[in-house]
């Protein structure tokens, strides 16, 4: 999908072992199947380890000519550790820097132990942060959430934008689906936060994977990211859900709702795999 009006639409991956032969072929690269419907992803296997070089070069192969962007997530020795290991962020973004335009926002993801106490913490982290990259910042400390100033000296001065993070889905709806009862020990229940820095929209929504159930809070969504972009916001949405398994068919069905809001929003390229009607 082309970057139309600054909108780009995602997944958390952009492999997973039930989309093979459901959504994508089977075989080849997973990430030029992906890329040929959408155009950003969360690289959240950064957060674990540096890629080596010949990845990076197999990537970078596999969205040439297309305006892709990777979200990728800085790995948890610089952003979880009181003493960061700035030797693993200068080799991380020495490895990814030859992805060049293909390099969307840097996610920096915050413990929800570091609280307003530890602000020269992220002070330094964004200090070591080279300007010519884009970053968006979350937390999880409730305190940044009670007290959204308190960040806000800290994103003009570095231009970065903030997660608007939205779990309701899994927290306000039926939570005896055996998906959600094993995501809500790994997804924080945070109060969303819809306030645009810098320009830049972040929103990772996490759904239920009762599609009904999910009605009023992406209607909320597509108003939002509607406004977002009749503003001139450039808006990353970044779909999520306890199975990943349903996340491509939600995201497709959160653009064609879109498209009805926005226009000239062109539509999703058609899946490399035939569809069904339904699939779950």
């Amino acid at each position: 999908m082309k970057a139309k009006l600054g909108y780009f639409l995602g997944l958390p991956a952009w492999a997973f072992p039930g989309w093979s032969g459901s959504y994508f072929p089977e075989g080849g690269s997973s990430l030029a199947h992906y890329a040929s419907v959408f155009n950003t992803v969360e690289g959240n296997t950064t957060f674990y380890r540096v890629p080596d070089e010949a990845s990076v070069a197999r990537w970078q192969q596999a969205v040439a000519g297309s305006d892709f962007r990777f979200s990728f997530k800085l790995p948890r020795s610089v952003t979880h550790e009181r003493r960061p290991d700035w030797i693993a962020l200068s080799t991380f973004l020495r490895v990814l820097e030859p992805l060049g335009d293909h390099l969307g926002p840097f996610l920096v993801q915050c413990p929800a132990t570091l609280g307003p106490m530890e602000l020269a913490v992220l002070e330094r982290l964004f200090v070591a942060l080279p300007a010519d990259f884009r970053y968006v910042l979350e937390v999880r400390h409730p305190e940044f959430f009670y007290c959204p100033q308190l960040l806000e000296p800290l994103l003009e001065r570095t231009g970065a934008g903030r997660v608007m993070f939205d779990s309701r889905p899994i927290y306000n709806e039926d939570i005896r689906h055996p998906e959600v009862l094993a995501a809500r020990h790994k997804k924080p229940d945070v109060p969303l936060l819809d306030t645009v820095y810098n320009g830049l929209v972040y929103a990772r929504v996490v759904l239920h994977p009762d599609q009904n159930l999910n009605t009023p809070y992406v209607d909320e969504w597509l108003q939002r990211c509607s406004d977002y972009l009749s503003a001139g916001f450039t808006v990353y949405f970044m779909m999520h859900c306890p199975n990943n398994q349903h996340c491509p068919e939600f995201a497709a069905t959160f653009h064609d709702a879109l498209r009805g809001k926005v226009a000239d929003l062109p539509g999703l390229p058609a899946w490399p795999m035939p569809q069904q009607s339904s699939l779950f």
